[in-house]
């Protein structure tokens, strides 16, 4: 089949034949089919929460091994017959056409990780409805406060971080320690040693309570508990959640506290997690009202387990859990957290993300400016002109470690393509052809793509603000900067956009000095 196609393409369509763009395009749709099939594989979620392996790297090390041998059997097929050097007419743009399909082909073979990604995400987004998600989500958030949830902030104390201020700045001007050691007295002993009062100077004491509805509350009541924090629910929803839940309690409408732990209890029935809690043993060890203080803490996993055993419960409460503290009771809800926060991702996160789709663009279009370079030049140009790379390299990386200038480098580079780009065109204008022409196009090809980029980054650094100190710390802003630090994705995508254009006229020039070069 692929040889009658390649014969009638031979015959009517050349340059689709030389670079075996339709087999290659097929190949390469179906290279990421498989890979938005093995990601759709991948984003199985397991609500019971054991153990499964985890294909993505092992998805990613086949990828990268298949893309390689496929790219080398089509690179030898595709080397095999060369229009340029049989002096083959060419059209004015196909030059121009070739390198799109080099690039279209290069783009399919290296860039399967987006449909891993979006198949994965379409399969953990399809587990249940955003509406569906949300409702759960915001159970298993609120119920948090009766299980584990963490603790808020308090108040500053600002009375007991004035004095400590003071204190560490007398101990600063005078070094006066009879004082500093009465100002660590009056701020309630925060302060225990002298010596450790200037360090204290920038410490902030918060208070040992909250206040709600006009009542005080203990800093370890259920009422400064915080829920769990996903993605689905906004940061507004989630405050009006918790202010719901504090209502509850200080109302005593304990109805509604109990429906919430009914439906978080059958979410964790539905899974078949594990808990030794039921509704009424649940409400009776955490519902202690008026102040909700003498509550038993529930462990958020198997009693048998250690926190640090599971990978989704954060180090710093791992390093802070402590066994004494806990009651015999425990539920699964680090589980319920870990799938349902992917679950509710799924759902917020975009499928592709512009800065990894221009990721694999720039690396697709870098690695078809090789092969292209390759093919319009000879491999002899080419190899010196990688080695003429190094070179350059290694000399302004010396001279820009030797003044300590990281900026200086890019300078140099920025000059350096911009006299091959200049010495290239004076040949092509000229009509002249000499062999350090061949090398000057390469290295045209390989970095007239930077030369954006570059710039971009020497503005930055040029317009890049001043702090200093005068009394005050004094911020002047400059509005070019500011704007070129928001659009610097948007400069990066026009700069790819005006590269393709760049080579759509760049590829007509090659095809005339081509034509008119003779060694």
């Amino acid at each position: 089949m692929f040889k009658n196609i390649q014969k009638k393409l031979l015959l009517k369509y050349p340059l689709l034949w030389n670079t075996k763009f339709i087999p290659m395009l097929v190949i390469g749709i179906l290279f990421q089919i498989l890979f938005f099939g093995l990601g759709y594989v991948d984003g199985t979620i397991d609500f019971s929460g054991k153990s499964r392996i985890d294909i993505i790297a092992y998805c990613m090390l086949i990828g990268v091994l298949a893309s390689v041998i496929i790219m080398i059997l089509w690179l030898v097929a595709y080397f095999k017959n060369n229009a340029l050097k049989s002096f083959y007419s060419k059209s004015k743009y196909s030059l121009f056409f070739e390198w799109f399909q080099i690039f279209t082909i290069c783009f399919l073979l290296s860039s399967f990780f987006i449909p891993f990604k979006v198949g994965k995400q379409l399969h953990q987004k399809s587990y249940y409805s955003l509406e569906e998600t949300t409702k759960r989500c915001k159970t298993i958030s609120t119920a948090d406060i009766f299980i584990d949830g963490s603790f808020a902030s308090t108040d500053i104390d600002s009375l007991a971080s004035g004095l400590i201020d003071d204190l560490g700045n007398k101990i600063v001007r005078n070094d006066d320690y009879e004082d500093a050691a009465y100002a660590a007295k009056r701020a309630d002993e925060v302060v225990e040693n002298v010596d450790y009062a200037v360090e204290a100077s920038q410490a902030i004491v918060y208070k040992n309570h909250i206040i709600f509805k006009n009542r005080k509350y203990d800093e370890y009541s259920l009422l400064n508990r915080n829920v769990f924090e996903f993605s689905v629910i906004s940061g507004e929803q989630k405050l009006i959640n918790k202010i719901q839940i504090n209502n509850w309690l200080v109302n005593k409408n304990e109805v509604e506290v109990k429906r919430l732990m009914s439906d978080y209890l059958n979410i964790v029935r539905e899974h078949n997690l594990a808990t030794n809690l039921n509704l009424n043993k649940w409400f009776e060890i955490t519902y202690t009202a008026p102040d909700f203080e003498d509550y038993l803490r529930i462990q958020p996993y198997l009693k048998e387990y250690e926190a640090s055993t599971y990978n989704n419960y954060t180090t710093e409460r791992a390093a802070d859990y402590n066994p004494d503290n806990y009651s015999k009771y425990y539920v699964q809800q680090d589980i319920l957290k870990d799938k349902y926060d992917t679950v509710s991702d799924a759902h917020t996160d975009v499928f592709i993300e512009l800065e990894l789709l221009l990721g694999f663009l720039y690396g697709a279009l870098g690695l078809s400016l090789l092969i292209f370079s390759f093919r319009v030049t000879s491999g002899k140009s080419w190899l010196i002109a990688i080695v003429v790379v190094g070179i350059i390299n290694l000399i302004f990386g010396i001279f820009s470690a030797i003044f300590s200038s990281s900026v200086l480098y890019f300078y140099l580079i920025l000059a350096t393509i911009l006299i091959f780009i200049s010495y290239f065109f004076l040949i092509y204008f000229k009509q002249k052809s000499l062999k350090l022409s061949r090398i000057a196009l390469n290295l045209v090809l390989w970095s007239f793509t930077t030369v954006v980029p570059i710039v971009y980054m020497l503005l930055v650094d040029h317009l890049r603000p001043d702090y200093y100190i005068n009394g005050d710390y004094d911020y002047y802003e400059v509005p070019v900067y500011d704007w070129l630090r928001d659009h610097q994705l948007d400069i990066i995508s026009l700069n790819f956009l005006l590269s393709v254009v760049i080579l759509f006229f760049l590829s007509k020039v090659i095809r005339n000095w081509k034509g008119t070069a003779v060694d």
